[in-house]
């Protein structure tokens, strides 16, 4: 199977002029990131779909939230996913969050190489992030379940996370949840939650 970077008609949009920076973030994946583990071995196609193409799709919904979102933190980002898919895309200032130092040291060295000025690797623990609210993204770290019966019930906290579609049992008095549904490629439905404290 021959790698083709396609990009869905929903993100078509978002990535007019991005192409170019996104195709290069996904060469360091599919190098850089599994020589140094940030990510197991995938062949470039998965790559380009499972996490460029998702995390485009948070970008999309971030933007079209009806209120102004200008800082995202993306908890447990390990190799920039969905972090640095959303900061190429927008304008947003995208904190990529991670405890462990070596991915924070490589996302450092891949920031300099891409010359994105609105995107910064923090080694911190997550569960910190989560504890001050805020608005955050996930696509692996944390389940849809888990950031419910995680989150501070501050009204000024959203939390996308990537989800398998499940349905999810919450308290509707203290939670808004919506669930996304779209395509990453002619075939594969993938499922974004959208979670917001009331």
């Amino acid at each position: 199977m021959s790698f083709e970077p396609q990009v869905p008609d929903w993100g078509k949009k978002l990535t007019s002029n991005k192409l170019d920076e996104l195709v290069k973030y996904h060469q360091w994946l599919s190098t850089t990131g599994i020589k140094t583990g940030l990510i197991s071995p995938k062949s470039e196609q998965f790559i380009w779909d499972e996490f460029i193409i998702h995390s485009i799709y948070f970008g999309k919904l971030i933007k079209e939230m009806a209120f102004t979102v200008e800082e995202i933190s993306d908890l447990g980002t390990g190799g920039g996913i969905p972090g640095i898919p959303i900061g190429i895309t927008t304008d947003l200032r995208v904190n990529l969050v991670d405890i462990k130092e070596k991915r924070i040291f490589e996302l450092s060295r891949l920031l300099k190489i891409l010359n994105r000025k609105n995107m910064f690797s923090l080694q911190e623990d997550a569960e910190d992030h989560i504890k001050n609210g805020g608005f955050f993204v996930s696509r692996c770290f944390i389940s849809s379940e888990n950031v419910i019966n995680s989150l501070k019930k501050d009204k000024k906290t959203t939390y996308l996370v990537s989800s398998n579609g499940e349905n999810l049992e919450y308290d509707k008095n203290l939670f808004h949840v919506k669930q996304e549904k779209f395509k990453i490629n002619k075939n594969d439905i993938r499922h974004i939650d959208v979670i917001n404290v009331k």
